[in-house]
């Protein structure tokens, strides 16, 4: 994707990543994940991820566990396999561990954490210092480096991990059944009037923005998220700005007032009753959103970098949340468990562990 020829080995069986996931869930619906010998995010290599205490105004604690990559509870052995993230942080590369798991291909996805979008230069030198060890360098552009994004251009990332495997046409089999849901929400959404279109706001709770002097961090309209929120959707983000990660204080967030609140993974998982009910969000409770209780947490996504193989459960929450009448022959709790069969061939008891550690069990238990 970066416009550059690459001779790989014709067959392939050691294969090197450095993404968040979504090279080993298309991989896995590919039947190639077992040929994974390196991974660069140490999200790959745990199982569970622990939350910090959330504090009611009741005094009641709320801590929330169990969360993963869903990729930790469809190939657990992926916690066993050599990870190149540094101790030092998640955007340094340890070279020498890459260079002795000898992959005969290194898959990078820019966009992730350990690659960020924002910064090319540095991706440059990194790109350059692997292929220097004589390691094949494949480079994938995820949705975060695009600009008024859709969400086509993961099309071209799986086009060409199918290439390497000579399975461009399972992969494109994968593209277009994901791409189903999208096709779906438009269909339904495509003649809402202007004026009936409701208000949302993609508000990222964490105590980084409070320490800050923030509510939390919000999404502008060149976002992907926005991208699902406006075009898919057919609603309109609140927040009219351009930018990703824009920090607003609890003045602001009150003055866009939005119809409804999604509440995406950012420093962890946040569920409606932190922003309903905790302590240090007291200032908050006369948004529409809060009185209304319309407010919906996305699935949990590990080092929430960019899309994963289960965005379609993105674009689904957020229309059911925007117009829950259009929807309400479909049930997420169901749809998320016949994707994830779907995709990684996983039975349903797999299915449900699955969900679970997207944090999604609030949609069997509100029907939702």
């Amino acid at each position: 994707m970066r416009g550059v020829q690459v001779k790989v080995p014709k067959d392939i069986q050691r294969i090197a990543t450095i993404d968040d996931g979504f090279v080993e869930g298309v991989l896995t619906n590919l039947s190639e994940v077992d040929k994974v010998v390196s991974v660069g995010s140490v999200g790959l290599g745990s199982s569970s991820f622990y939350q910090s205490n959330i504090t009611l105004n009741s005094g009641t604690n709320y801590t929330f566990s169990g969360g993963s990559n869903t990729m930790c509870v469809v190939n657990p052995w992926l916690a066993n396999v050599s990870c190149t993230e540094s101790s030092s942080g998640m955007t340094i590369i340890n070279y020498e561990k890459l260079a002795s798991a000898n992959p005969d291909v290194l898959i990078i996805r820019v966009g992730d954490c350990t690659m960020s979008a924002t910064s090319t230069e540095d991706n440059d030198k990194k790109i350059s210092t692997i292929e220097s060890l004589g390691i094949p360098v494949i480079v994938l552009y995820s949705p975060n480096n695009y600009k008024n994004s859709d969400l086509n251009t993961m099309h071209d990332e799986m086009s060409v991990i199918g290439q390497l495997f000579d399975k461009e046409e399972e992969a494109m089999v994968l593209a277009n059944y994901l791409d189903n849901t999208e096709k779906m929400i438009l269909d339904r959404t495509k003649d809402i009037p202007e004026d009936e279109k409701v208000t949302a706001l993609y508000l990222g709770l964490s105590s980084k923005a409070r320490q800050s002097g923030g509510a939390g961090y919000v999404s502008g309209t060149d976002t992907p998220e926005s991208y699902i929120l406006e075009t898919v959707a057919n609603g309109k983000n609140a927040y009219r700005d351009l930018g990703s990660g824009k920090l607003l204080n609890a003045e602001q967030v009150l003055a866009l007032n939005p119809d409804m609140i999604f509440l995406p993974t950012y420093s962890g998982y946040h569920p409606p009753i932190e922003l309903q009910d905790a302590i240090y969000y007291q200032n908050m409770q006369e948004l529409q959103a809060v009185k209304n209780k319309r407010i919906y947490s996305m699935p949990y996504t590990p080092r929430n970098c960019d899309r994963r193989v289960e965005y379609p459960l993105d674009l689904l929450i957020v229309a059911k949340g925007c117009y829950p009448d259009l929807f309400q022959d479909i049930k997420v709790h169901e749809f998320a468990l016949k994707l994830y069969q779907d995709v990684y061939g996983v039975d349903r008891a797999t299915a449900e562990k699955i969900r679970s550690a997207q944090y999604l069990d609030w949609t069997v238990e509100f029907d939702f």
